[in-house]
């Protein structure tokens, strides 16, 4: 995998450096609040890129989800 790509456990440590590492449902949660686009591993962990961190941020601008060709009729 790319070094772009943020893994779960990264986010875990992310969402609470200190102490034992958050379950999937925290770790969700705060991506959430925190406004970090991600998707779904196969492990019903979390993963997400770091310009979708930075974009969080807000230290880039957001990308624009491709929508279909159907939607723009």
């Amino acid at each position: 995998m790319s070094s772009r790509i943020v893994q779960f456990n990264a986010l875990q440590e992310l969402c609470a450096p200190h102490g034992p590492p958050p379950r999937a449902a925290t770790v969700r949660r705060w991506a959430e609040r925190q406004g970090i686009r991600y998707k779904y591993d196969r492990h019903g962990g979390i993963w997400t890129t770091l310009d979708a961190l930075n974009a969080a941020l807000g230290l880039v601008e957001p990308q624009q989800l491709q929508g279909r060709e159907e939607d723009n009729i």
